[in-house]
């Protein structure tokens, strides 16, 4: 799922959450404190994976970056070029700190 469709789903257990604590506190029946406590446990559990999506796409993204200086570094061992192989080496340090700051990996 999606990071919006997990904040919307989180928020509707909270209402359920919310809705089921007014309920006992005008009864004062366990079953609706019991509900409250459960549906308030479960938009936290949802609230935390549309959290830990972010983290995903972050470290998803940065494991791509990962493969293409990989590559990259691959291809400068196999350039036999002295010239090219410096030229090759400068461009792909740039573009590290370059990944490296959009990160905040680095300042």
């Amino acid at each position: 799922m999606k990071k919006k469709e997990l904040e919307k789903l989180a928020d509707s257990f909270q209402t359920k959450a919310d809705t089921a604590y007014r309920n006992y506190q005008e009864t004062g029946i366990s079953r609706y404190s019991s509900t409250a406590r459960r549906h308030e446990e479960m938009a936290d559990a949802i609230r935390m994976a549309a959290q830990a999506a972010d983290e995903h796409y972050a470290y998803t993204n940065l494991k791509m970056e990962m493969s293409n200086f990989a590559s990259r570094a691959q291809k400068i061992g196999l350039t036999a070029d002295e010239k090219e192989r410096t030229k090759l080496v400068e461009a792909l340090v740039h573009d590290m700190i370059v990944c490296g700051r959009l990160y905040g990996l680095i300042g």
